[in-house]
């Protein structure tokens, strides 16, 4: 995998790693998908009630994000410098800070829900609906955060195609359970927005549980035991992982803020707000494949010591990701009439979801651009300035331009589009410059490695013998 990932074509081992995650991503869109279309035949209070529930969830995310991203630059460094067992060590202590955090995130998000909600001004039928999905799904969090750590341990290391079986088992199972449990089918009691928060969490504690067994049995090249992670760890995933850490819980808030910011306007428009990003959640798929790919070729390469691979990989990466959301986006807008039929045949709802379309989908592929600039920086362990880049576009940008146009400027809705596409625009441009700046190409995880973080380490001299040999 190691040699696949650091010889050969840049492009073809970009395209290798990118597409067993854009597939994952793609089922998962389908999934999240047949959600909103399932929920949409019960209502619009039904398909606007999980709109708040992701962000809330999301903002908790950002602890295991951290973990994932300084965990995945080590990982992957460590897998191009050949220091395979000092990998697994740094692979089992991460796993044990993953399940703690998981844990306590649960329990927060549960006890939060009630207060958030209401702060938000969410409507309230869709209050009470929101909440059962958020005390639902929260149960779920400690397997979806194993998920999130198998799948970044996995592609570090160059291998996407076990995180796409997991995904996918995750992703299939439910689909299928979706309409048994929401309209009560085979004998099941009818559950409506309760049975598809349940699929969730059902779906995601035996996806967890599979990537749990994954991990312990070696299915990697080595086993992992989850173990206590110790100062040095924690120091690790400050250091590295804290600007993403900070950028998704900042990110998650903002979210939060912009629901808020859509509900003033009505059911209408949150519901439109749900579809809206369904739909152009098709092309999206391909943004995240890229960005994990990304962050395994430049991790690698510089933990070998091919920074001008790294380089190469990222500015080839960029332009064919922009290149892809374009022609996907092309073909959302000139079919923007039948997908958002699909969702809702409530008119008001699909001729607000048509304009949202037609103003917010032309911005996708510079969010692409953001996004592998947020891969690079994970590769190789410069996390600073993406996560600069990604809390401005939200918090500099998005909600004063949506909040503006929509209310003082009072262009209603449509301001709220037309400030989400400007932001995405201004910081796309402003990743492709932070990638060309060439700041990031250096192997920060290792430079950042101390010997106490993962004691017995092989020293560098003899890193070179361990390729294919003791893998733990």
């Amino acid at each position: 995998m190691r040699r696949r990932v650091v010889e050969g074509s840049v492009v073809r081992a970009i395209l290798w790693l990118a597409g067993p995650v854009a597939a994952s991503r793609l089922l998962g869109t389908v999934q999240e998908s047949v959600d909103s279309i399932l929920l949409g035949r019960l209502g619009k209070a039904q398909l606007a009630a999980p709109v708040a529930v992701w962000p809330l969830i999301f903002l908790f995310f950002g602890l295991v994000f951290a973990v994932n991203t300084a965990g995945g630059a080590l990982v992957s460094q460590l897998v191009g410098a050949r220091r395979y067992d000092e990998a697994s060590r740094a692979a089992g202590k991460l796993w044990g800070l993953t399940l703690i955090i998981g844990a306590a995130s649960a329990a927060a998000v549960a006890l939060l829900a009630p207060v958030v909600f209401r702060l938000l001004g969410i409507p309230g039928e869709v209050y009470r609906l929101s909440l059962a999905y958020t005390w639902i799904e929260s149960i779920s969090m400690p397997f979806a955060f194993t998920m999130f750590y198998f799948t970044s341990l996995s592609s570090s290391m160059g291998d996407t195609r076990k995180p796409f079986w997991v995904n996918g088992l995750s992703s299939a199972l439910n689909l299928a359970l979706d309409p048994l449990l929401i309209f009560g089918l085979l004998g099941l009691p009818r559950m409506e927005v309760v049975g598809a928060a349940l699929a969730t969490s059902i779906s995601r504690i035996v996806a967890g549980g599979y990537a749990a067994a994954l991990t312990a049995s070696g299915a990697l090249g080595f086993r992992v035991k989850p173990q206590l992670p110790d100062a040095g760890v924690v120091r690790l995933v400050a250091k590295i992982g804290g600007p993403v850490g900070a950028q998704t819980v900042l990110t998650s808030t903002a979210f939060l803020v912009m629901t808020g910011i859509v509900a003033g306007l009505g059911t209408t428009a949150m519901a439109a707000y749900n579809v809206s990003l369904a739909v152009v959640g098709m092309v999206q798929a391909f943004t995240m494949g890229f960005s994990v790919a990304l962050s395994t070729v430049v991790g690698q390469s510089l933990g070998a010591g091919l920074p001008e691979r790294a380089r190469e990989a990222a500015v080839k990466g960029q332009a064919l990701l922009f290149a892809i959301l374009s022609a996907g986006v092309a073909v959302i807008e000139a079919f923007r009439n039948q997908l958002a039929a699909v969702f809702t045949s409530d008119p008001d709802v699909l001729a607000e979801a048509r304009v949202m379309i037609t103003v917010f989908a032309p911005s996708i592929p510079f969010l692409g651009l953001l996004f592998t600039a947020n891969g690079v920086a994970q590769g190789s362990g410069a996390t600073l300035a993406p996560a600069i880049l990604s809390i401005s576009r939200l918090w500099l940008l998005r909600i004063p331009l949506s909040y503006t146009l929509a209310y003082t400027l009072d262009l209603g809705s449509l301001g709220v589009w037309l400030g989400m596409s400007a932001s995405n625009i201004a910081t796309g441009v402003a990743a492709v410059l932070w990638i060309h700046k060439g700041s990031w190409l250096k192997a920060r995880a290792l430079e950042e490695l101390r010997p106490e973080t993962l004691p017995a380490a092989i020293p560098a001299s003899r890193a070179g013998d361990c390729d294919g040999k003791n893998r733990g």
